[in-house]
């Protein structure tokens, strides 16, 4: 029989979180899914944890080489048989309930997306801390259908020391692969940053129908690990030449969303603020006085903030320029 669900979960070096995963899936109170698991390299025993499940509805594909989270799910979608399209990491789970509630509500509503909320947990403990629209300060107490807008607008980061910020390019929505199909959108192997974002916001360009649930079925770990590798002026450069690139695209269409192209204007002014403040800090750290005053003229922002660091200096006698390691998170990276 045809899976209604395909469930596809990218894995890497992840031998103390698959189980659970797939034991999540297994659990369900909707069985007519498949799960295709692609293991990307490991040189752990995620491969060997896979394979001790004996069940038919598990597939398992073993890349011999490291080939990234992006070719690994466009991999998972081009095998995938299901209707839908639903997303795992290897380290988070699903609630027991989970697909059976997004089908149902997808199948009535005629959506090509459904997202839910997310429990947000932290490695090595029991209970979430919050939930994403929680953080979110999102408040719905309904399905809400999201625009391209609407999910651009989540995207602006949080001020520098303030909160992560919690977008829904976080969410791992159920997706109709036939919609993925039509218009010939796959994750975008080349870039290492927000590819899940990425995909959203190209199928909304595209007038997905993507409803947002305000429950939670999802489990989501957040380690410090994935918050604190990549360096802040790498990302954000990226963040910037791929908002720059949406807006292009955007603008040569015939029937351009001039509301969304707005929205991410706004979102590049506020990256490129970020980014430049950034290069100011590392100028700092690396004694490079004349680069910092050539960034600090290009961006009278930063000048302001550091007046402000100056107040807080004499108020406090203290000095810390650098935000902390989970503040370093900047919009767009979703992993």
């Amino acid at each position: 029989m045809k899976p209604e669900v395909s469930v596809i979960i990218p894995a890497y070096n992840c031998e103390e979180y698959i189980a659970q995963a797939l034991e999540s899936v297994f659990a369900q109170t909707y069985d007519n899914f498949e799960i295709i698991l692609v293991d990307d390299g490991s040189t752990d025993s995620t491969l060997k944890v896979a394979r001790s499940f004996k069940d038919s509805r598990l597939k398992i594909v073993a890349n011999k080489q490291n080939r990234g989270v992006s070719s690994v799910r466009n991999c998972g979608i081009k095998l995938a048989k299901g209707n839908w399209i639903a997303l795992l990491d290897s380290d988070d789970w699903y609630a027991p309930e989970r697909l059976e509630n997004l089908v149902k509500i997808a199948l009535q509503q005629n959506a090509d997306f459904v997202a839910d909320d997310l429990f947000l947990i932290r490695d090595r403990e029991q209970y979430s801390w919050s939930t994403l629209l929680q953080e979110n300060q999102s408040r719905n107490n309904f399905v809400e259908i999201v625009d391209a807008v609407r999910f651009i607008t989540t995207d602006r980061p949080s001020p520098i020391n303030a909160p992560r910020n919690w977008s829904f390019g976080y969410t791992k929505p159920l997706m109709r692969r036939e919609f993925l199909l039509e218009h010939n959108i796959k994750y975008n192997e080349s870039i290492n940053v927000g590819e899940d974002f990425i995909l959203y916001l190209e199928c909304l360009l595209n007038k997905a129908r993507f409803l947002l649930v305000p429950r939670p079925y999802y489990y989501y770990r957040t380690r410090e690990v994935s918050l604190s590798t990549r360096k802040p002026t790498e990302y954000l450069a990226q963040s910037c030449e791929i908002t720059q690139s949406f807006i292009d695209l955007e603008k040569a269409k015939f029937d351009r969303d001039e509301n969304a192209i707005a929205a991410m204007y706004q979102n590049l002014k506020i990256f490129q603020k970020r980014l430049a403040y950034y290069r100011a800090i590392e100028h700092i750290k690396h004694k490079k006085i004349i680069h910092t005053l050539i960034q600090i003229i290009r961006c009278p922002y930063i000048s302001i903030y550091f007046t402000n660091k100056l107040i807080t200096i004499l108020e406090n006698k203290t000095l810390d320029i650098s935000p902390t390691k989970e503040n370093e998170y900047v919009s767009l990276t979703f992993d």
